[in-house]
């Protein structure tokens, strides 16, 4: 039977690989029975080290990021809770636009919703903000005075989660990031001020769940973990969470929670990190960008491990399906263009820069213009339009190609990640190693 050998992408090390893999396993088990799924980690040998390549940049040394606290639970400088974002960073500051212009009429539903999520994963308490003008999110004329019930029964789900919700906290260490997130929310100056002076009827047990599972994700997303769930188990959270606390899913947060949260992504969005030193700037993008630029110099050394694993799973179990993300997938051009390896029965490539990299002639293995050498496997290359970071490559390889659009619905740069628990991505995966396209 046919084997499944995943490469993983830039800035992965070995915890994050591991977590994909689980999710392969425990997938493919599901879709396609029998499947040795094993993983070519490559990160700790050949990618760039943590704290390297700061050393030689001008200006003070980065911050100790991992002591300082989150933005969530940051004190709030220049804002008082009871009067919503100050003059200078407010939603009427002739600094910024107004944020009701990014949600145009002609703006796509899910493009709007990827855009509301994606500053929500930035400030999970936008929710949760109340401003006196009546602007802040789920603000209403008349206040809902029930919030000492909504957090008795929010701070027993911390404890124990609702039925409907167990099957996505299966895994005992997303259970307790729940927990603590759901407590975060709660505790927060934004929570309590919530709790106490009320939101618009109705709607404080619905900011809870989303400020909750918002928190979650997003602090999944900075760890720099897997994506957890898609965006349809990240909606039924949501509802569950809510129905849980007596309340009604509303969804539709999204023009409030831009506005609510214009201060916010000017002080933790771009606007605010290229304020930054250049050295913390530079300690964020290490190691993602210092693999990319290693791979260029010294590339031949990861193309060799995978041959190895190619051949050694070839061997052991049969022929190879090679599942190769994001740098993974440059690697794994680059080897199959420089060499015939009949192990490799399909290359299957998700959210890579190949054919970017193929048309500006940066790609190692084949000059701009030439073909694939005719040994090169079956290819299906998966992309998503909001992955700022996957391309097609049927544009400048041709018929040798099949690019297949997968979109999560996530905005970026979760939607890089976002492809592995995406079902149609492992439906199309399953097919593939069973032969079926």
């Amino acid at each position: 039977m046919t084997a499944l050998l995943f490469v993983h992408g830039t800035g992965v090390r070995r915890s994050a690989c591991t977590e994909t893999l689980t999710l392969l396993r425990g997938t493919m088990a599901l879709h396609a029975p029998g499947t040795q799924v094993q993983d070519c980690y490559w990160g700790d040998d050949f990618g760039v080290p943590q704290g390297v390549g700061t050393a030689v940049l001008p200006g003070k040394p980065p911050t100790d990021t991992a002591s300082a606290p989150d933005a969530e639970s940051a004190p709030d400088a220049g804002r008082d809770p009871a009067t919503g974002p100050d003059s200078a960073t407010g939603p009427d500051s002739a600094t910024g636009p107004d944020p009701d212009t990014l949600l145009a009429d002609d703006l796509p539903a899910d493009d709007r919703n990827a855009l509301t999520w994606g500053l929500l994963y930035e400030d999970p308490l936008a929710v949760l903000r109340r401003t006196d003008d009546g602007r802040g999110a789920f603000g209403g004329i008349v206040a809902d005075r029930t919030g000492p019930q909504a957090e008795r029964r929010a701070r027993a789900l911390a404890v124990e989660p609702p039925d409907t919700l167990t099957g996505l906290l299966t895994d005992p260490r997303v259970a307790r990031q729940f927990a603590a997130s759901l407590t975060a929310v709660l505790d927060s100056a934004e929570g309590q001020n919530a709790i106490t002076r009320g939101l618009g009827p109705g709607e404080l047990p619905d900011a809870i769940a989303t400020a909750t599972v918002a928190h979650l994700l997003g602090g999944s997303q900075r760890a720099g973990t897997p994506v957890l769930w898609s965006t349809d188990q990240r909606d039924e959270a949501v509802r569950a969470i809510t129905d849980a606390l007596g309340g009604t899913p509303r969804g539709k947060a999204d023009r409030a929670v831009l506005r609510a949260s214009w201060w916010t992504a000017r002080r933790f969005g771009v606007m605010g990190r290229i304020d930054k030193n250049r050295a913390e700037i530079m300690t964020g993008v290490h190691p993602r960008l210092g693999d990319t630029l290693k791979y260029l110099a010294r590339g031949h050394q990861l193309r060799t491990l995978i041959k190895d694993s190619v051949t050694e799973l070839d061997r052991t179990h049969g022929p190879v399906v090679l599942l190769a993300h994001s740098l993974g997938g440059i690697a794994a051009v680059d080897l199959l263009v420089e060499e015939d390896l009949p192990g490799v029965r399909h290359l299957v490539t998700v959210g890579t820069q190949a054919g970017h990299l193929h048309e500006i002639g940066a790609l190692p293995s084949l000059a701009p213009g030439k073909p694939l050498p005719e040994h090169f496997p079956t290819w299906t290359n998966v992309y998503d339009k909001r992955d700022l970071l996957g391309f097609t490559a049927k544009p400048v390889f041709h018929d040798r190609v099949d690019d297949i659009e997968i979109t999560s619905g996530e905005p970026f740069p979760r939607a890089h990640s976002a492809y592995f628990p995406n079902t149609r991505f492992q439906r199309l995966l399953a097919d593939i190693l069973l032969g079926g396209t």
